[in-house]
């Protein structure tokens, strides 16, 4: 998918997901007691923090595995999935915690602010440090992965204190008006009927988390390719890994298939002291570099078209160099 769709995508799956969120934390918390007056809002509030962490973070985490797979291992994106679920509870736990206890204690809506906020934050990180434990594992440069961590910790931050702020004025403006409603009607049922409308602060967090993650990832990515021509033309990859292949194997990083001008492993892209090279596979057709063939690595630069088959991707970094 393109860098616009990905960005889409992490705003529309979010919300949905902390909609699903608020949803399952709306009835795990429904049979707590009346009578725990001193803890029922404190219980609820990690409840609802805990779902809303868990099911955001597990729906970014399929969001990043399609666009950077297409779809493909959907073996691995369930175990990515669980893995970042869980990051995901921990962080809505622990914001949650902060915010509900901060703002039992002083009163100030600012503190349940600040608990989005770390919410955020520690779901912007839970994809990256995945990818990051998953190529330590592996025995492979994690630097790619490091810096994935550190835009999605940055989009969090911003996802998450937006999204605080709009999660506390939604939930006081809507809780007012339903109030003054039923008064109006001389009834409390108007005002019943609408506690659903505390959903919509949870979407506006969702939303706003999963947004500004997806455009931290786009706006501070350092290396991508454009597919101009061959399978999926138009689709965009950050290149994250010290190593990109490009084929028609399944496995490959960059998957061109239905070209059989194109090898099982065709070329790959490789980051080698701070530089991009593009290399062949020693393969019949040969990897041409703006309308060149290649016989051995060539340092890649901004704008620079690959070809390999009948198919060609674009070269893009931020770094300009000569």
């Amino acid at each position: 998918m393109s860098f616009k769709l990905f960005i889409y995508y992490c705003a529309i799956c979010g919300g949905w997901a902390a909609l699903v969120g608020w949803a399952v934390g709306q009835a795990l918390a429904s049979p707590i007691p009346d009578d725990w007056v001193t803890v029922k809002a404190f219980l609820r509030a990690l409840i609802l923090g805990l779902s809303l962490g868990a099911m955001v973070a597990c729906a970014l985490a399929f969001v990043d595995m399609l666009w950077s797979t297409g779809g493909r291992g959907m073996s691995q994106a369930l175990l990515k999935a669980i893995v970042v679920a869980v990051i995901g509870c921990a962080a809505g736990l622990v914001g949650a915690a902060v915010g509900q206890a901060g703002y039992e204690l002083t009163n100030m809506v600012l503190l349940r602010v600040l608990g989005w906020t770390l919410t955020g934050l520690l779901i912007g990180g839970s994809v990256g440090l995945y990818d990051t434990w998953a190529g330590r594992s592996r025995r492979q440069s994690a630097m790619g992965a490091v810096r994935k961590v550190r835009n999605g910790l940055i989009g969090g931050f911003i996802g998450g204190l937006l999204g605080g702020i709009l999660h506390s004025v939604l939930g006081a403006s809507l809780s007012g008006f339903f109030d003054a409603v039923g008064a109006l009607v001389h009834s409390t049922k108007a005002a019943d009927d609408f506690k659903s409308t505390s959903a919509w602060g949870f979407v506006a967090l969702g939303v706003c988390i999963g947004l500004f993650i997806g455009l931290a990832q786009v706006i501070l990515k350092e290396a991508w390719v454009r597919v101009e021509q061959g399978f999926r033309a138009g689709r965009e990859l950050m290149l994250t890994k010290d190593e990109i292949t490009i084929g028609r194997a399944e496995a490959c990083d960059i998957g061109l298939f239905g070209d059989n001008g194109i090898e099982r492993t065709h070329a790959r892209i490789v980051r080698k002291n701070g530089r991009f090279l593009l290399a062949d596979a020693e393969t019949p057709g040969g990897t041409y570099l703006n309308d060149e063939r290649i016989r051995e690595p060539r340092p890649l630069r901004d704008g620079d078209l690959i070809r390999v088959g009948k198919s060609s991707l674009r070269f893009g970094e931020r770094q300009k160099r000569k």
